[in-house]
């Protein structure tokens, strides 16, 4: 439906003539537009034909018949696709103090250190909403460990996910540290 402007630079506008005795202003311009148009009446034909070939094929969009203008669902192939990959150890939430991880050597423990000013009923609350793995007895667990050892293993986790929990139990009002996992020690 392009309309070409090839010589319809160098043409006059046609306007309608208020005086119709009067002869037109230029007489250039008219073979130029008797072929725009049927160009123009020869595309609306296509057009028209078209949908109308469409709309006796059963509606635009279906190929099936039926409905007027609505579009099918695709359908999706997933056997192509493979099953969900499965979560490795010491990965997203890390692995509890009392499991052993696969010993990939990137591994860190979050450690919570004693202090005076670690309560029970603080580390009760703030380690399960730092850790999701942790429950209130586990906590409840570590705050005693740290009181007789002076240390307790929170989590053994990647350095990345380590260092965050770190600072969140900061934050709560723990005192924490990170350090490498090594399996020679344990």
């Amino acid at each position: 439906m392009a309309i070409s402007t090839r010589g319809a630079a160098f043409s006059v506008p046609k306007f309608p003539n208020p005086n119709p005795t009067a002869l037109p202003i230029s007489n250039a311009s008219l073979p130029l537009r008797r072929r725009t148009t049927a160009r123009l009446e020869k595309a609306r034909s296509r057009e028209a034909s078209a949908l109308s070939l469409a709309a006796i094929n059963g509606g635009l969009g279906s190929l099936r018949g039926g409905g007027g203008a609505v579009l099918e669902r695709p359908t999706f192939d997933q056997s192509q696709f493979d099953a969900l990959p499965s979560v490795q150890e010491g990965g997203d939430i890390g692995t509890l103090s009392n499991r052993k991880g696969l010993g990939s050597g990137d591994s860190y423990k979050v450690l919570l250190i004693d202090d005076p000013r670690h309560t029970e009923k603080l580390v009760e609350r703030a380690l399960p909403r730092v850790v999701p793995s942790i429950t209130t007895d586990v906590a409840r667990k570590l705050f005693h460990e740290s009181r007789e050892k002076g240390v307790a293993v929170v989590i053994v986790t990647v350095k990345e996910h380590a260092e965050f929990y770190a600072q969140m139990m900061v934050r709560q009002g723990l005192r924490s540290a990170i350090e490498p996992d090594s399996d020679l020690a344990s």
